[in-house]
C-alpha cells in the first residue's frame, strides 16, 4: 500500500503524476522476472484512467460524428461542395463550444463528453435546411442573391425558432439538482445558439465567396440529387391514406401508452463509472478476500455521542433481522470498560485487610486455642461416658461426632506452620495495600466513555477513523441485507433507525434520495421544456392548431420511445433522463420546418400544398434526423454504461419522431384540410 502526500482530490494532474511514478517504480522492480504480476488500484489510478476515458470517448464520438455527418450529407445531396461548405461552420461551432465549456464550467465531465458531438449533430441541421432551400431556389433558376435571400428568409426564421426551442430545453437543465446535468445545460444551451449563429452568418458568406472564386464552374458544383419529386409522390400516397394512418396511429399509440407508463426510474452509481483497470483490480481483491469496502454498498453508518448511546445502537441493530454485521468501537476493545470499571470500583480492599488482621490474630493465639481444645476434649469424653452409662444413645453419638471434629481441628492447628502462615498473611496484606493504591488511581480515571475515546485516539489514524470521527463521535456501521431494496423494507428500516438515533445515513437512503432528485429533474425539465416549446410553437406558427400539429410527431415519438424502452427492459437512469428534454428540443424541429413550408405553399393558393411542402422538406428532415441519430449512435461504443443507455434511448426516440413526422404529420395536415393551417 502506498500513501501519497496529498489526496486524489488535489486534481487529475496530480493523480496522473502519482500513477505514473508508481508504474515507473513497478517497471524498475521488474516483478515479471520473478513471475509476479503487479496491477494497481485506488482513487489515483481511477481518476487518471477515468480522465483518459473521457477524452477518448469525446474524441471518438466527435470523429465518428464528423465523418458520419459528411458521408450522410454527401449521399443525400450528392455534392462534395455542399458537404464541405456545411462541415466548416460546424467544426468552428464545435471549437467555440469547447472554449465556452472550458470558460464556463472548467471543461467536460463523464456526462458531458458527448456534447461536442451533439452540437455537431444539431448544428448540421441548420446548414442542411438552408442549403436544401438554396439548392432548390437555384434549381428553379434563381440568382445567387435571390436564392440566398429566400433561403435565409424562410429557413432562417424556422431554424431560429428550432434553435431557440432546443436551447431553452437545455436552459431547463439549469434547475437540476445534479451538477453534471447543470453543466450540460450551461454548455449546450449556448453551444446550440453558437452553431445557429455561426451557420447563419458563415454559410451564405462561404457560398458567396465560392461563387467569386470559382465563378464559371459554380453551376456544376451546385447541382444536387433531386429527391423532392419522388418524395412528393410518396407523400401523396400517405395523404391519400391520411384518415386511415391518422386513426391507426392514434389507436396503436393508445395501447403503447400502457407499456410506456410502466417505464421506471432506477439509479445506479455504476452507470456513471466506466470500466477501467483499477476498478477491475478492486473487484478482484474484494472477491478473492470476500470483503466489502467499508461504508459503501448496503451499509448504514450511525454516530453516537456517548458510550451509552453507542451500546444502545449496537444492541438495537444486532437484534434487527435485516442487519447482517455490526462494526463499532466496542469490537476494537477486548473488554467491556464500563463493566470492568464498575467491578473495580466495588472492591472493598480495606475490608479484606481487616479480615486478614482477624486471621493473623487467630494464628497468633494458636497455643491458647490448643489448650482450650484439650479441655473441651476431656469434657466431651466425660459427657460421652456418662451418656453411655445412662442409656442416652443420641447424646452419646453427638458427643462422639463433636470429639472427632475437635480432634481434626487439633490436628490441623498442630500441623500449622506458624511462621509460614504469618509471612503469608503479611505478604497478602502488602499486596492488598498495593492494590488499593492502584485502585485509587483507577478510580481517578475518566469515565468509561472518555477512556474509550482515549484508547481509540492512540490507534493509528487509518484504524481510528473506522470507529471515531475527528470531533470524537463514535462510528457504528451496519451492513444490511440486499432485501432492504424490496418494497417497503427501506422505509421500515429508516423508521426503526430513527427510533433510537437521529444521526445516521446509508447508501440505500442516498440512492433513494438520488432517485427522488432524478425524478424531480426529469419531470421539471420535461414540463419546463414542453411549456417553453408550446409557447414558441404558438409564436412561431401563429396558432394553437398549427402548434399542436407540429408537436404531434414529438408526442407520439416520445410515447413510442417509452414503450420501446419498456419492451427492451430499459429503465430511465441518471443519464438517460436527459433524453426527455433532448427529444423534445430535437424532435420539434422537424415539425417546425414542415409547418413553415406548408404555410408558405398554401399561401400560394395551389392544390397539393401539403404534398409539395413535405416532399421539398423531407430530404432535409431525414438528413437532420439521421445525423442526430448518428451522434447518439456513436455513444453505443462509449465505455460509460449510462452513455450507452442514453444513446440507445435517443435512437428510439428520434427514430420514432422521424417516422411520425413523415407519416402522421402529412396525414394530420390532410385530415385538418387546410382550414386552420
Amino acid at each position: 500500500t502506498a500513501q501519497p502526500r496529498y489526496p486524489s482530490q488535489r486534481g487529475v494532474e496530480y493523480s496522473e503524476e502519482v500513477t505514473n511514478k508508481v508504474r515507473a517504480g513497478i517497471l524498475r522492480a521488474d516483478p515479471e522476472a520473478l513471475g509476479v504480476e503487479v496491477r494497481i488500484t485506488g482513487t489515483y489510478p481511477f481518476n487518471s484512467a477515468t480522465n483518459a476515458v473521457i477524452n477518448s470517448d469525446m474524441l471518438r464520438t466527435t470523429i465518428v460524428s464528423s465523418i458520419g455527418v459528411f458521408v450522410i450529407f454527401l449521399i443525400a445531396f450528392g455534392s462534395v461542395f455542399y458537404s464541405i461548405i456545411a462541415v466548416v461552420p460546424l467544426l468552428i461551432s464545435v471549437v467555440l463550444t469547447m472554449c465556452w465549456a472550458k470558460f464556463a464550467v472548467g471543461g467536460f465531465n463523464l456526462v458531458t463528453t458527448f456534447l461536442p458531438a451533439l452540437v455537431l449533430g444539431l448544428g448540421i441541421d441548420y446548414a442542411i435546411h438552408i442549403i436544401a432551400r438554396y439548392a432548390e431556389e437555384r434549381a428553379k433558376g434563381g440568382s445567387l442573391n435571390r436564392s440566398l435571400y429566400a433561403s435565409v428568409l424562410h429557413k432562417g426564421e424556422a431554424s431560429f425558432y428550432a434553435a431557440a426551442t432546443t436551447s431553452l430545453v437545455f436552459v431547463g437543465l439549469l434547475l437540476a439538482k445534479s451538477r453534471a446535468l447543470f453543466e450540460m445545460g450551461v454548455i449546450s444551451s449556448v453551444g446550440v445558439m453558437i452553431a445557429f449563429v455561426v451557420t447563419l452568418f458563415l454559410l451564405p458568406s462561404m457560398i458567396t465567396l465560392a461563387h467569386f472564386i470559382f465563378r464559371n464552374r459554380m453551376r456544376q458544383r451546385e447541382r444536387v440529387v433531386g429527391y423532392a419529386a419522388r418524395l412528393t409522390g410518396v407523400v401523396r400516397w400517405v395523404t391519400g391514406k391520411g384518415r386511415a394512418i391518422f386513426v391507426i396511429t392514434l389507436v396503436l399509440t393508445f395501447f403503447i401508452t400502457f407499456q410506456a407508463a410502466r417505464t421506471s426510474f432506477v439509479f445506479s452509481s455504476t452507470d456513471l463509472i466506466p470500466r477501467v483497470e483499477s476498478q477491475e483490480v478492486m473487484d478482484e481483491i474484494l472477491n478473492r478476500f470476500a470483503v466489502s469496502p467499508a461504508g459503501i454498498g448496503s451499509f448504514f453508518t450511525f454516530y453516537a455521542q456517548t458510550g451509552q448511546e453507542l451500546r444502545e445502537i449496537v444492541s438495537r441493530l444486532s437484534q434487527h433481522e435485516l442487519v447482517e454485521v455490526v462494526l463499532s468501537a466496542v469490537d476494537s476493545v477486548p473488554i467491556d470498560l464500563t463493566e470492568q470499571q464498575r467491578v473495580l470500583n466495588s472492591l472493598d480492599i480495606r475490608g479484606y485487610i481487616g479480615q486478614l488482621d482477624s486471621l493473623e490474630q487467630s494464628i497468633k493465639e494458636r497455643t491458647a486455642a490448643l489448650a482450650e481444645i484439650r479441655s473441651l476434649l476431656a469434657q466431651y469424653s466425660l459427657l460421652e461416658y456418662a451418656a453411655s452409662l445412662s442409656g442416652q444413645v443420641e447424646i452419646a453419638l453427638q458427643s462422639t461426632e463433636i470429639l472427632e471434629q475437635l480432634r481434626r481441628i487439633q490436628d490441623r492447628l498442630t500441623a500449622l506452620d506458624l511462621h509460614y502462615a504469618t509471612e503469608s498473611v503479611d505478604a497478602l496484606r502488602s499486596a492488598l495495600l498495593g492494590l488499593d493504591v492502584n485502585l485509587e488511581e483507577v478510580r481517578e480515571l475518566p469515565p468509561a466513555d472518555d477512556l474509550l475515546r482515549d484508547i481509540l485516539f492512540s490507534y493509528p489514524e487509518a484504524l481510528r477513523s473506522r470507529y471515531l470521527t475527528p470531533d470524537g463521535q463514535f462510528v457504528v456501521q451496519a451492513r444490511v441485507s440486499r432485501t432492504i431494496y424490496n418494497a417497503g423494507e427501506l422505509d421500515a428500516f429508516d423508521r426503526f433507525a430513527a427510533s433510537f438515533s437521529d444521526n445516521y445515513f446509508g447508501m440505500p437512503l442516498v440512492v433513494k434520495q438520488l432517485e427522488h432528485y432524478m425524478k424531480r429533474d426529469f419531470y421539471l425539465s420535461t414540463l419546463l421544456a414542453a411549456g417553453l416549446i408550446a409557447i414558441l410553437l404558438w409564436v412561431s406558427l401563429r396558432g394553437w392548431i398549427r402548434a399542436l400539429i407540429a408537436g404531434a410527431p414529438l408526442v407520439l415519438g416520445y410515447i413510442w420511445m417509452l414503450g420501446g424502452m419498456r419492451l427492451l427492459s430499459m429503465d430511465f437512469n441518471f443519464l438517460s433522463i436527459t433524453i426527455s428534454p433532448l427529444l423534445i428540443g430535437i424532435g420539434v424541429d422537424n415539425g417546425i420546418h414542415i409547418l413553415h413550408r406548408t404555410i408558405e405553399e398554401r399561401a400560394k393558393g395551389l392544390d397539393g400544398a401539403t404534398e409539395r411542402a413535405v416532399g421539398a422538406t423531407a430530404v432535409a428532415v431525414i438528413v437532420t434526423s439521421l445525423t442526430t441519430m448518428l451522434v447518439f449512435g456513436s455513444l453505443l461504443v462509449a465505455r460509460t454504461p449510462g452513455l450507452r443507455m442514453l444513446g440507445a434511448s435517443a435512437l428510439l426516440g428520434i427514430g420514432f419522431a422521424l417516422l411520425f413526422c413523415l407519416l402522421f404529420l402529412p396525414a394530420a395536415l390532410h385530415v385538418e384540410g387546410g382550414k386552420r393551417v
